[in-house]
């Protein structure tokens, strides 16, 4: 640890001890660090969480806007996180280009949307497959 670094606690219910021991056997038979998930899940909470519910221009629910299509696209980006969650943290690069097709997003901006999504999700621990 360096002089920046903090430890930090957690509480949880007693059962839950067993969870956590077997959390940290998979983590270390897969190779992986069980603090870098933790922090990898929470900046990802945070991200998907904050700022909350801000508030938004009445142009923004005007279809074709910017913030309509950035609102669709941070909606998209929540569905795949869950998405890839259920599949034990992976998730094919088609489902994100599937998922834009539902959306009111113009074909000519999908492949590099999809690209930044699949970047993000990358980002947030989740593993794209290309």
């Amino acid at each position: 640890m360096t002089g920046r670094d903090k430890k930090v606690a957690i509480y949880a219910p007693p059962h839950f001890k067993a969870t956590w021991r077997k959390f940290l056997e998979i983590c270390e038979r897969d190779g992986e660090s069980a603090s870098h998930l933790v922090r990898v899940w929470v900046e990802g909470y945070v991200q998907r969480k904050d700022p909350g519910n801000p508030q938004r221009p009445l142009t923004a629910w005007s279809p074709g806007h910017d913030d309509q299509l950035s609102l669709e696209a941070q909606e998209l980006y929540r569905r795949l996180f869950v998405a890839a969650d259920k599949r034990g943290g992976e998730l094919p690069y088609k489902l994100i280009v599937n998922g834009l097709y539902e959306t009111g997003i113009k074909p000519v901006r999908r492949p590099g949307l999809a690209d930044q999504l699949a970047t993000r999700l990358t980002e947030d621990g989740v593993r794209v497959l290309r």
